[in-house]
């Protein structure tokens, strides 16, 4: 009786607020500053109803303001098969507070969103879009959501997002008698009301008066400079399935319990495994023979369904069909690999291109991939499952240089990915211009990726010739040119090389005046962009990973022309990099080549030093634009 009167209590606490309240007129002038959208209120509840089932209340109200801040006046709110969305009311006020609009329940989409790529998944959102009313307006939302898996608990945080400020919210949160909360605060003024009774343990925070910040060049998200609560569970279950998230070895003892016994493959496979490699006595090579058997005879599909979407399927069913998502494919290399003698570790991991780390001290679900790490004698073998073109034993910005958590017979433990060096992270270039006396001319260049950088033009790679081709057209920041013959090359390794090679015919490449040409030695390379102005920065400046970009381009000057003066070479040095550019001129050949090197470290710089970075751009920006001049005698 008490819970039940509890939840009651609940819900009227967050009833009716008189609608005047929300009149524009109202807003203290200093949120506005700055602010696309206002939050007026953002009241949530949570409450644990047990180790499998929670409620989750929201009421909120958001003022929208500006054209920019239109995204703030919908709904949208994904569930699966284990949650439950009901009780939604949306009203709609104008900016003296009237209500204007009540929204219907029909008015209210129920979408399924199965991706392309999935082949079981129960996803769907429920969502509405205000319609076009002036502004500014309020838009008053109000739902609760049932959740019958306890795995993820809900994030607390109201400024999320740049051009949002914050009048007030609160966060409460109810526990059964002796269930452990475990929680997380971050930039939180204060700490968490904490009160216990016989119905068991309320924690409330609260925050008001936040100004809208805005998402800063190269700096940390608004989300991660602003007040938030994580919340995770002590215990959970999912379908059936407990486990504990107390440690990482907890959670990873909940995983073996999803995967136990999910390793047998079919006797003919065994068998044909166990020959493809019987003459191969290094394991490094038989690893290498068996993730291309994987590459070549499955492919890759979602499966996002209840336990579904954290179980894999059996390693026979993806032997006899040939797909599964990263969990199966991951466990079906290792069910290989198993078969031929070789331990491998199934491995949870946060993927994303320079996705943020985990944190490594609150163990919770913080992960949305799997991979597979081989440990060798001397260092480890890492396995991307999901791809059919993926280099053997590389990791690129996706999922390198983070924890993950390697899932081993104790439970879980966590290890860091490789993160490639500056100088595995490279781009040399190498090219021949030769200029005609009307400053035309014909270039041949040749670039060679690696690492990291190999990495970012992975994708032009793998499309096809007309899509290079736009990509190239698209990416060459020469005023006129024409694009002949290019070729991209495809070296695989454990230290995998693109080579690109381009033809360009350079239209007034070098521009006339008089007796003079001028043009800028800097040909493909331009660093051009200087960062933006900030006076009073307040987040670090994060650069995500180390790399060194070299070029070296050989002009053929025409005949009757020569340099009107040797340039100087030039040097810039900070603690961010090292950038500098050398001259060769040979005077038998009357051939200038032009040597150019950047190296940019990795690392998270202190806020006061974002005037020093940005001068350093500048400083590479103005000698990338500098210009040679070409005199010719008569």
């Amino acid at each position: 009786m008490k819970r039940i009167t509890f939840i009651i209590m609940l819900y009227l606490s967050i009833a009716t607020v008189d609608a005047q309240d929300y009149a524009v007129s109202k807003i203290p002038e200093n949120l506005k500053k700055g602010a696309n959208a206002i939050v007026r209120t953002w009241d949530s509840q949570f409450t644990i109803e047990n180790e499998e089932m929670s409620v989750y209340q929201v009421k909120k109200a958001i003022t929208i303001l500006k054209e920019e801040g239109k995204s703030w006046g919908q709904f949208i709110e994904f569930y699966d098969k284990l949650d439950k969305i009901k009780s939604i009311k949306i009203t709609l006020f104008d900016g003296e507070g009237k209500s204007i609009k009540k929204v219907k329940s029909s008015e209210i989409e129920d979408v399924n969103i199965t991706s392309s790529g999935s082949l079981y998944d129960s996803n769907r959102l429920k969502g509405y879009i205000a319609p076009d009313i002036d502004l500014p307006y309020t838009i008053e939302i109000e739902f609760e959501k049932i959740e019958k898996s306890s795995l993820h608990y809900p994030v607390w945080s109201l400024r999320s997002a740049s051009g949002l400020a914050v009048e007030k919210g609160t966060l409460e949160v109810h526990t059964p008698p002796a269930y452990g909360l475990r929680y997380r605060e971050e930039h939180y003024d204060g700490e968490a009301v904490i009160n216990t009774n016989d119905s068991g343990t309320t924690y409330q925070w609260e925050v008001s008066n936040l100004p809208a910040i805005e998402q800063e060049y190269l700096g940390s998200s608004v989300f991660d400079m602003s007040p938030h609560v994580l919340l995770a569970p002590s215990t959970f279950s999912m379908e059936g399935f407990s486990g504990s998230m107390d440690s990482w070895k907890d959670f990873g003892m909940w995983i073996n319990k999803l995967n136990n016994g999910r390793d047998q493959l079919p006797v003919e496979l065994e068998t044909q495994l166990k020959q493809m490699v019987a003459s191969v006595s290094d394991d490094k090579e038989k690893i290498r023979l068996i993730y291309e058997y994987l590459q070549s005879n499955t492919r890759y599909v979602s499966i996002q369904l209840g336990i579904g979407g954290y179980q894999p399927f059996e390693a026979t069913d993806v032997a006899k069909t040939g797909y599964g998502d990263c969990k199966a494919l991951t466990y079906f290399t290792y069910s290989m690999l198993k078969s031929v003698g070789i331990k491998s570790n199934y491995t949870l991991v946060r993927a994303g291109e320079d996705e943020d780390d985990i944190i490594t001290d609150f163990p919770s679900s913080q992960f949305n991939h799997v991979i597979l790490s081989v440990p060798m004698e001397k260092d480890t073998v890492w396995l991307e499952c999901t791809s059919q073109n993926a280099p053997f034993n590389f990791l690129g910005g996706f999922t390198s240089d983070r924890h993950v958590l390697m899932i081993t017979e104790e439970g879980g433990k966590l290890i860091k990915t490789p993160s490639y060096s500056m100088k595995q992270n490279s781009q040399t270039r190498v090219g021949e211009v030769t200029f005609d006396s009307e400053g035309n001319a014909q270039a041949s260049v040749q670039t060679i990726y690696k690492g990291r950088r190999y990495d970012d033009y992975y994708t032009v790679m793998k499309a096809g010739k007309d899509d290079q081709r736009k990509h190239l057209l698209n990416s060459i920041d020469i005023p006129a040119f024409d694009l002949g013959d290019f070729t991209f090359e495809d070296e695989k390794s454990e230290n995998p090389t693109l080579k690109q090679t381009i033809n360009l015919g350079l239209r007034k490449y070098a521009s006339a005046s008089g007796e003079r040409l001028f043009f800028v030695p800097n040909l493909l390379s331009r660093l051009e962009f200087v960062p933006p102005k900030k006076e009073d920065r307040q987040s670090p400046i994060v650069l995500k990973y180390a790399y060194v970009n070299t070029d070296s381009i050989k002009f053929r000057i025409p005949e009757r022309f020569r340099l009107e003066f040797q340039p100087e070479p030039i040097l810039h040095k900070s603690e961010f990099g090292e950038y500098s550019v050398n001259y060769v001129f040979d005077e038998e050949t009357n051939e200038l080549t032009y040597i150019r090197t950047i190296q940019m470290k990795k690392g998270t710089y202190s806020a006061i030093l974002y005037n020093d970075y940005r001068d350093f751009r500048r400083e590479i920006s103005r000698a990338d634009r500098s210009k040679l001049v070409l005199i010719g005698s008569t």
